[in-house]
């Protein structure tokens, strides 16, 4: 009698061969027995306990008796995108393709790495950040796991976290470069402001006719203002501002996530969003989450106040230089609460959109499955891959105050601040009779039908 593993090929009575791949042999059979579907077995194998080619093993700790009993409870079909060309492939050892990335070995969801070219596959899984992994109080099985599957140097989610801290990830570069010095920071930063303002100053001066051009200025003025009328350039920019407000909150406001092949073309956008901090410096390089939201927020009001600053002085110089009448005085100082309206209302119209994309990131977060036994998921901050979108997390919990102030602050207030002006000076445009406060305001409505009910279309957009 031929022992398990082995069978009697029938050429002897006392010849036994081990039992072939892919069979199972007990004490004394004459013939290999077949592996259930969808089991196999190795060579001389007495039973059948691991998965064929094209099937992973869901736990590897459960009992071969029961895996032979019920293979398919056990053992399933491989998943998308992922490798199960080797027999007796678990879920820990799932086979992950280069260019895709999982968060732990204990999930059979893959992810396509579509920023980075540093996911580098057939380990089990992609490091996560290790920053904050305590806070979520997963199974030390996952963490371990979760510290393979990126090119040197990247980690994270998708591989698009950089392990220095003196770099950030560059999705135009697809990897990890190094944070410009701070001296290059403050030169681009200085390049932008200033052309920015020379611009705006010419574009003023020549609009405004102001005396310093001569006839030569009043007749650049006039043509500019033929021209603008003609094209219609302030309508033209507002349409593109608008429909860049729109594109530009698909994702963190909705979570929608769009082609690449869309979202590259989207980039150009990133030229007209007046998010000058995010054109000259990384955002990766700033800091924490707090301190990005805080500037990002912030410095639309720090611009506002230096153009009140500068028109204020060049005010106050035309009062000095004129003699100091009252007539004078009054009329100068409603020509500045004019002006100061007018650019109060420019800013905000220009810098709402990406600023309140830069306040929804705050909130937009992207999960992923950690454990298919639990049904955990962990979720991580997109725009800080450092970041659980938990409770627990320190980090997380502590944006929820800057979010709600900013909130209020701009997506609520500024649109509420525009129909308040428009409320206020509707009868005045309607009758055609231009006040000092609806010339302050002629940005808002001055490209609108007052008498076909758009007039309040810019409340409505923001």
């Amino acid at each position: 009698m031929c022992p398990a593993g082995t069978y009697q090929d029938g050429t002897g009575a006392t010849r036994c061969r081990d039992c072939d791949g892919g069979h199972y042999c007990t004490e004394g059979v004459s013939a290999p027995l077949p592996c259930p579907h969808p089991l196999g077995s190795g060579r001389g194998g007495v039973t059948c306990s691991v998965c064929k080619k094209d099937y992973y093993l869901l736990d590897s700790s459960a009992d071969p008796a029961d895996i032979f009993e019920n293979p398919t409870r056990h053992c399933k079909r491989c998943p998308p995108d992922a490798d199960c060309s080797a027999r007796g492939t678990t879920l820990e050892t799932l086979g992950v393709p280069p260019g895709f990335w999982r968060a732990s070995n204990l999930t059979t969801e893959l992810h396509k790495c579509v920023a980075s070219d540093h996911c580098s596959g057939s380990g089990p899984v992609a490091e996560v950040s290790r920053l904050r992994l305590a806070a979520s109080g997963s199974d030390d099985r996952i963490d371990a796991a979760a510290r393979e599957g990126c090119n040197a140097g990247h980690t994270g989610p998708r591989c698009e976290w950089c392990k220095s801290q003196s770099g950030y990830f560059d999705r135009a570069q697809r990897g990890c470069v190094d944070c410009p010095v701070a001296s290059m920071r403050l030169f681009n930063l200085a390049g932008v402001v200033l052309a920015v303002a020379a611009t705006g100053a010419l574009f003023y001066l020549a609009i405004t006719r102001v005396a310093i051009f001569g006839r030569a200025g009043a007749r650049t003025a006039h043509r500019l203002t033929h021209i603008e009328v003609r094209v219609g350039f302030q309508p033209k920019l507002k349409v593109l501002i608008s429909f860049y407000q729109i594109a530009g909150t698909l994702g963190p406001v909705y979570g929608v996530r769009l082609h690449e092949d869309f979202t590259r073309w989207m980039d150009i956008m990133d030229a007209i969003s007046f998010d000058f901090l995010g054109l000259t410096y990384p955002d990766s390089c700033i800091g924490s989450m707090r301190a990005r939201l805080l500037i990002s927020a912030l410095w639309p009001c720090a611009a506002f106040l230096l153009i009140a600053a500068a028109i204020a002085c060049h005010a106050f110089a035309q009062w000095l230089l004129s003699g100091r009448t009252d007539n004078l005085r009054r009329d100068l100082v409603r020509a500045t609460q004019s002006r100061l309206i007018y650019w109060a209302i420019l800013v905000a119209y220009l810098v709402l959109p990406s600023v309140s994309r830069s306040i929804f990131k705050s909130r937009q977060c992207e999960s992923y499955d950690v454990d298919v036994f639990t049904g955990e998921r962990r979720s991580y901050l997109v725009a800080d891959l450092t970041v659980l979108c938990s409770a627990d997390d320190d980090e997380y919990r502590g944006l929820d105050a800057y979010f709600w102030a900013f909130f209020v602050l701009w997506p609520v207030l500024v649109p509420l601040s525009f129909l308040a002006l428009l409320l206020q000076i509707r009868r005045d445009v309607r009758a055609q009779r231009v006040s000092p406060v609806a010339r302050a305001c002629r940005f808002l409505w001055r490209d609108y039908d007052p008498a076909a009910g758009f007039l309040f279309w810019e409340a409505r957009d923001g």
